[in-house]
């Protein structure tokens, strides 16, 4: 990645994340949202592989995480680097993704995320099935949803993002 692909996914890191910390609130449908953060994350390390994802996966965990509660800290940075890392991986072995498999991939590392999140936070059982069911599925289906529209959008652009 150029030095101007870094400074463009770095713009692009920062909409994301003002736009999940603003927007995102008008577009809650029953407190149930997209995750930009996430589909950032997925895109970047679909785009230029596992070492990419799993740095822009650690800086936007690492970012969240500063929003967290203190007993959760690092939670977001771990499950996002692993996410990162993981769909980077997806990238190497597959080499190019068209549209349907991108958004598959993008709802498989929501769901990943959360586990991982869910694992590291030490909630229990019960508490994690009932946050799955009431904010893993919902939220993941609007991300699949948002993610595949911007997937859509984007997919005919030749750029470093």
């Amino acid at each position: 990645m150029s030095n101007y692909g870094w400074l463009k996914t770095l713009l692009i890191f920062v909409i994301a994340f003002a736009v999940q910390s603003t927007i995102g609130d008008w577009l809650k449908i029953l407190g149930v949202g997209p995750d930009f953060i996430l589909i950032f994350i997925v895109s970047v390390a679909l785009r230029f592989g596992a070492g990419a994802g799993c740095f822009w996966g650690f800086l936007a965990g690492f970012t969240l995480d500063v929003y967290a509660p203190v007993e959760w800290l690092g939670a977001n940075t771990i499950a996002m680097t692993i996410v990162g890392f993981a769909v980077g991986q997806l990238e190497e072995h597959f080499l190019t993704l068209n549209l349907p498999p991108k958004v598959g991939v993008l709802g498989l590392a929501f769901y990943v995320n959360d586990m991982f999140y869910f694992l590291i936070t030490g909630l229990e059982k019960d508490v994690v099935t009932t946050l799955f069911l009431t904010k893993t599925v919902p939220e993941s289906i609007y991300t699949v949803i948002i993610g595949g529209i911007l997937f859509y959008l984007t997919s005919g652009k030749k750029s470093d993002v």
